[in-house]
């Protein structure tokens, strides 16, 4: 097993030579990924509108029938292979979240999970991947990290000083305004005219009446989108932006039948 654990380290070190090119819509939007803002919104816009996804396998040239079961390697193999293969990721752009103090080695059956899923790659920053629902009692990192305890206590003290109990919100009042999507429309229209670019607006009005824009130009209407608790803890979540606003749609309406929420942008207040 040692030899085998050395070639496919081998062979994981020589899968960043796979380069390669940024999405056409880069080029076409004139974007700049070290813009801090520019990056963020394209990114979106690149994973929920122009990206398709892919086995991470496909993506990454490492099979995952390579990679040995947990209960196959020592401690110090899984940890050897759970770093170099998260090194591997970020060189795609996939940043697993760990609690900071998780140990090494039990990451490896995280990581050898992820590898049988399906992504969409970026060509420019930093592509999150949570493992959380934020469930405490379906915690995946029990004894390091404490996170949903922290949100729960927030809300107690939150009720005690205010004496009320929970949210008092109407979920329409916290998604965007027809006014504020339309707005986004029309300015992505003015600034991107050309009919054949990729970045085109996508969402051009059809026949269905009294609904907004699914990302395929199909219309939704935004109050069957729910909006995840993790929304509410999050500092992102209703700004003054309306594209903004827009893309935290995208999102939610992309995860709405899915077990659990993640969200890469998700900063806590």
């Amino acid at each position: 097993m040692e030899h085998y654990i050395e070639q496919l380290i081998a062979d994981i070190r020589k899968a960043t030579w796979n380069m390669r090119p940024p999405h056409e819509m880069w080029i076409e939007s004139e974007a700049d990924p070290d813009n801090e803002l520019e990056l963020e919104n394209m990114s979106h816009v690149e994973k929920y509108l122009y990206g398709e996804k892919e086995p991470v396998s496909a993506i990454t040239g490492i099979d995952q029938n390579q990679l040995p079961p947990p209960e196959k390697l020592t401690e110090e193999q899984q940890t050897l292979l759970a770093a170099e293969l998260e090194n591997l990721l970020q060189y795609f752009h996939f940043y697993l979240d760990f609690p900071d103090n998780y140990p090494i080695h039990l990451r490896y059956p995280f990581i050898l999970n992820f590898w049988g899923e399906e992504h969409v790659v970026l060509s420019f920053g930093e592509n999150h991947i949570e493992f959380c629902d934020y469930e405490e009692e379906n915690c995946p990192f029990p004894d390091y990290c404490n996170t949903c305890r922290e949100f729960a206590e927030e809300i107690e003290n939150d009720e005690k000083k205010t004496g009320s109990v929970g949210f008092d919100f109407d979920v329409a009042d916290l998604l965007p305004t027809p006014e504020e999507i339309e707005h986004w429309l029309q300015q992505q229209k003015n600034d991107n005219p050309a009919k054949d670019s990729p970045f085109s607006n996508p969402f051009e009005e059809g026949d269905d009446d009294d609904e907004e824009y699914r990302d395929d130009g199909t219309k939704i209407d935004t109050e069957t989108v729910p909006v995840p608790g993790l929304c509410i803890f999050c500092k992102n979540y209703l700004t003054d932006d309306p594209e903004e606003n827009l893309l935290c749609l995208m999102t939610r309406y992309d995860q709405q039948n899915d077990k659990s929420f993640a969200c890469g942008a998700f900063e806590k207040i």
